[in-house]
């Protein structure tokens, strides 16, 4: 599953159906005088989503990844991905590369502090780290150029749909799979820990990228709207 979001922004991925619900697991590639993957999916899922991504990239390099969570199922075609080239500078936070180092020993991982900014050609990217939302790894990237916040997990929905973006969602639809998945993920989560959403807020994103579920565009508010309740009330 490959979509376009933006001018310079591909989403890649799956749609996986369970008995119960539908979810997407989703990756994103930018495109520019530099390419750079946010985050990959899951093993299982990797062989038409390196298909794609080969297709996208059309003969061109990877020249940058960023890891927003190292958990499998955003990391598990990280190696393969590297491959050829474990050279490409992977950023993440010091907590995902101590997950992944032992299993992954030649990557390139580049550590961002909370609140740094990177600069990889022509793009702007700055990093919240999210600890407890929902490992101790967990980061943010907003991507200044555009607006885009790249949230892995946070404000991901239980929802899985071929078109990527909410614009044909209700936002009942969206709010419903939103919120089922912060019970799930989120929920247990230290009220301290969830106070980082307040920061989060402040960045001035236009969209919202996640990891599982749609890209978020028209219902920005209500989903902004269901995590200051649940966090900050």
């Amino acid at each position: 599953m490959m979509q376009q979001i933006t001018e310079n922004c591909i989403a890649l991925g799956k749609v996986i159906n369970k008995p119960n619900i539908q979810i997407s697991f989703l990756s994103y590639l930018l495109q520019g005088t530099k390419n750079v993957l946010i985050d990959t999916v899951p093993q299982k899922a990797s062989e038409n989503w390196l298909h794609e991504l080969s297709e996208a990239l059309a003969g061109k390099p990877i020249d940058a990844i960023i890891l927003n969570h190292s958990e499998e199922d955003h990391s598990g075609a990280l190696s393969l991905v590297l491959e050829h080239n474990s050279e490409i500078p992977v950023y993440c936070t010091a907590a995902c590369r101590a997950r992944l180092q032992p299993t992954h020993p030649n990557v390139n991982f580049v550590c961002v502090d909370h609140g740094s900014s990177v600069r990889i050609g022509d793009f702007a990217f700055r990093f919240l780290h999210t600890p407890g939302l929902h490992w101790d790894d967990n980061m943010v990237t907003f991507f200044e150029n555009d607006g885009t916040l790249f949230s892995n997990d946070l404000f991901g929905q239980y929802l899985g749909c071929e078109e990527l973006k909410d614009n044909d969602l209700s936002a009942d639809e969206l709010l419903t799979g939103a919120d089922s998945y912060f019970e799930k993920v989120f929920a247990s989560a230290p009220a301290e820990k969830k106070q980082v959403i307040a920061e989060v807020k402040e960045l001035p994103f236009r969209r919202i990228a996640p990891g599982h579920g749609v890209v978020i565009n028209k219902n920005l508010s209500k989903i902004l709207a269901l995590y200051t309740n649940k966090c900050l009330a």
